[in-house]
């Protein structure tokens, strides 16, 4: 394994093609202001859900095949770990974008990705589930929506449109930390509660 500290992480949550194919955008016309959007968003998601997706995993997976074995090294004892989510996004060099485990063996403790690896792979950086990639492309859209030279000097942007429907919001749906409609915040989920020893 790599030594601490030196895993490979990605800032963005979801890829562009994802955010597309989500907010059903077939032509190009928006790929630079979703790609603009995108490490923003990711970040914003991270600093809601008080999560840096960036604790590495012992695994072990091959080319061959997509059977991922997770554990941790303990007393020289290698432990299976069955607290990973179905439909969690796992990242690694090797793995190909977005990722994500598909099904769960408890009789062997193996989980199967919904790619075939590149290469071997000795980790990985478990991240959001893929039910949370729509939330986070209409999040993109909320942003883009209000990018225009009238919004600018607004305080706080109120609006959405999604192709030929439009949604104002009022000041009591817009989450005045975060400036996005709450709706979109509760549909990511609860925050991550870190407890300190």
């Amino acid at each position: 394994m790599p030594p601490l500290g030196l895993y490979y992480m990605s800032l963005n949550l979801i890829t562009l093609a994802t955010v597309k194919t989500n907010l059903g955008i077939s032509d190009t016309s928006y790929d630079a202001a979703i790609t603009a959007q995108i490490p923003i968003v990711s970040n914003d998601v991270r600093r809601i859900l008080n999560n840096n997706f960036d604790k590495a995993y012992i695994a072990a997976f091959d080319d061959s095949g997509t059977n991922i074995d997770f554990g941790i090294i303990n007393n020289d004892i290698y432990q299976k770990q069955d607290r990973f989510r179905l439909g969690q996004i796992v990242t690694h060099p090797n793995l190909p974008d977005e990722t994500y485990l598909t099904d769960f063996n408890p009789l062997t403790g193996y989980y199967t990705l919904s790619a075939t690896p590149t290469d071997t792979g000795d980790y990985v950086i478990p991240t959001i589930e893929i039910s949370q990639q729509l939330t986070i492309s209409r999040m993109i859209w909320y942003r883009i929506d209000n990018l225009s030279t009238s919004a600018a000097n607004k305080k706080e942007v109120k609006s959405i449109s999604y192709g030929s429907v439009s949604k104002t919001f009022s000041d009591g749906e817009i989450n005045g930390k975060w400036n996005y409609p709450q709706k979109l915040i509760d549909a990511l989920g609860k925050p991550f509660a870190k407890v300190g020893f």
